[in-house]
């Protein structure tokens, strides 16, 4: 019996020194928030000094992450796993935590952090982030009375898919990628025309304060030239270019055949070129009552409205299977191959 129990002890004093069971100090809370606010995409991180090389899992009860996996970050022994979570109740809270390792689980308490609401300001566009920056805009004529401004944006710990201002006409947010505590997008907003400038603000929890964004609306001359180009009988000083253009082509191959100077020919081909490209009419088209038009020729476009009837309008350009077209009250949109009427 005795020789038994010896040989028993010598069992558990090897596994006891040659493996590494799971203990919940091998695995803590490395950053927990002490407030957030509503809205607000927020990190929640774990720190593991265990020398298992398997992967961790971890299960949130009653919350799920905005990104599924883990942000992974290794300091010599030890290992940081960084989760991102959104909240709008007063109240955020995960009531257990299950870390799983080598099929063995740990039990972490749960978590449990106020949530505030940030004073009112006029022009806040809903956004919190720890930073942000305008990577690129574009402004383009959208109709008669409004332009269309693109706005790349990219913010860390930022939720972007919230944003809005309030001198929208129409908005919209595409193209949202969110990578760790980075998250990239688009935002379509459509603006008066009149309007010079667009000026909106965010939160910035690192500086605890609302930063204000200010952007030109300043529309490039070709974006003017295509939206004159809709209307051209309404605009007198066209119709005088087009044949002064006409006028000085004949000319040039009168020229060209009086001195046979092939100077002449060259300019008058390029005369030529020109009055095809700004002047040759567009091509109509026919589109289906109750079709999508969008904003841009994208899937995730935000819709603008839906035709209220069957109509033929003017196709001003194509791309993939998005046409370019103008509609009532010189709106123009994207309308896809599948509302083109057929016959």
């Amino acid at each position: 019996m005795r020789n038994y129990q010896t040989y028993l002890l010598l069992i558990v004093t090897f596994f006891t020194l040659f493996t590494s069971p799971i203990f919940a100090s091998d695995i803590e809370y490395s950053y927990v928030p002490k407030k957030v606010y509503e809205k607000q995409v927020f990190p929640i991180s774990f720190l593991s000094t265990s020398s298992q090389k398997e992967r961790i899992t971890f299960q949130f009860a009653d919350r799920e992450p905005v990104i599924k996996d883990a942000v992974i970050i290794k300091n010599g022994a030890k290992t940081f796993y960084t989760f991102y979570f959104k909240t709008t109740e007063r109240l955020f809270q995960i009531p257990s935590i299950t870390i799983t390792l080598k099929g063995k689980k740990i039990e972490l308490d749960g978590v449990k952090i106020p949530v505030e609401s940030l004073g009112k300001r006029e022009n806040f566009s809903g956004v919190i982030a720890s930073g942000l920056k305008i990577k690129s805009y574009q402004a383009s004529v959208y109709d008669e009375r409004t332009n269309l401004i693109t706005i790349s944006i990219e913010a860390h710990d930022a939720n972007l898919e919230d944003i809005y201002v309030s001198d929208a006409i129409k908005d919209g947010v595409e193209k949202i990628k969110r990578t760790g505590s980075k998250i990239e997008g688009d935002y379509h907003i459509v603006l008066p025309s009149e309007q010079s400038k667009l000026t909106f603000s965010y939160f910035d929890t690192m500086k605890d304060k609302f930063i204000d964004k200010k952007i030109p609306i300043s529309i490039d001359d070709g974006s003017v030239a295509a939206q004159t180009d809709l209307n051209p009988k309404d605009d007198s000083f066209e119709i005088l270019k087009k044949y002064t253009l006409i006028g000085l082509i004949t000319i040039l191959v009168l020229l060209f055949l009086w001195k046979r100077d092939f100077f002449y020919l060259i300019v008058a081909v390029i005369a030529a070129i020109i009055l095809l490209t700004f002047y040759t009419p567009l091509s109509k088209v026919c589109i289906k009552a109750g079709s999508a038009l969008y904003i841009l020729p994208t899937p995730n476009s935000t819709i603008s409205l839906y035709t209220d009837q069957r109509f033929s309008t003017t196709e001003l350009g194509e791309r993939d299977e998005y046409h370019k077209i103008e509609y009532t009250n010189g709106i123009i949109g994207w309308i896809k191959d599948e509302d083109i009427c057929k016959n």
